[in-house]
């Protein structure tokens, strides 16, 4: 029972840094009036840290972050799509060895990203709208497993010392 409420103290906390690194680490995207943050990194990050908890981690912290932005339309989508870079994350890239496979597993999280919005906003919005934010996604992604590369290994040395 207490491995369990451990686990979810560490989600809530995942969940808030998420939520925070996505509020106030902002890189406007002229292109289409969106913006990169630091979310996507915390979010691969806890995967090494959570493990499967990832998923409520990202899905939670990524909605939330919505929600405060005023992206309301969006929070619904937000928690499917990095919920499941969270459950990827902390699923095929914790299992991985070899860093060259956790690499190419945040990169597929980050398409899963990419993919799940434009398919969103393809039902919203029609697919030459959606194709014209696929840029900013992108660029979202490139930032995303940037950071979860580099901070994987320190969260791995977290989570050592807290398991």
């Amino acid at each position: 029972m207490r491995k369990k409420i451990d686990q979810l103290v560490y989600a809530s906390m995942m969940a808030a840094l998420i939520a925070m690194a996505t509020l106030f680490i902002q890189i406007p995207v002229p292109m289409d009036k969106g913006y990169c943050n630091l979310g996507d990194a915390l979010i691969l990050c806890a995967g090494a840290l959570l493990g499967p908890w990832a998923a409520a981690a990202g899905a939670a912290g990524s909605a939330l972050a919505d929600l405060l932005l005023g992206y309301t339309m969006y929070a619904p989508a937000t928690a499917v799509i990095k919920g499941g870079m969270g459950l990827m994350a902390g699923t095929l890239c914790l299992k991985e060895k070899w860093m060259w496979r956790r690499i190419l597993w945040m990169i597929l999280a980050e398409c899963l990203m990419v993919g799940g919005y434009f398919l969103f906003e393809t039902v919203l919005y029609g697919a030459a709208a959606a194709a014209g934010s696929l840029l900013g996604n992108a660029c979202q992604a490139a930032a995303g497993a940037a950071g979860g590369i580099v901070l994987w290994p320190v969260m791995l040395r977290i989570r050592k010392t807290i398991h």
